[in-house]
């Protein structure tokens, strides 16, 4: 349940800064977390925006690319930080054997 509550939270967050920034300023101001049932893991990767442990924690890739742009992260910025996570891919074109 708790894997759930973390995607929840971390659309509706997006989400509310994108529907109140009309209003001007950023319109995450006064989003209240406190209602989803998340493990001390969960909440302190959301609360200190550590992309990497909610990475960890399984948030699902989209969810973490829109997660990673509201924050205010650059495309390169968070592409570092989960570097180490990937695996190097060798390409080879199919003439190459």
């Amino acid at each position: 349940m708790s894997n759930y509550q973390l995607h929840r939270l971390v659309y509706d967050w997006v989400r509310a800064g994108e529907v109140n920034s009309a209003a001007g300023g950023d319109g995450r101001q006064g989003f209240d977390a406190s209602g989803y049932e998340l493990t001390d893991d969960e909440r302190k990767a959301f609360d200190t925006k550590d992309v990497a442990a909610l990475y960890q924690l399984g948030l699902h890739s989209v969810l973490l690319n829109r997660f990673c742009r509201a924050a205010g992260f650059a495309r390169d910025d968070y592409r570092k930080l989960l570097e180490p996570f990937g695996e190097k891919e060798e390409r080879r074109g199919r003439w190459q054997r």
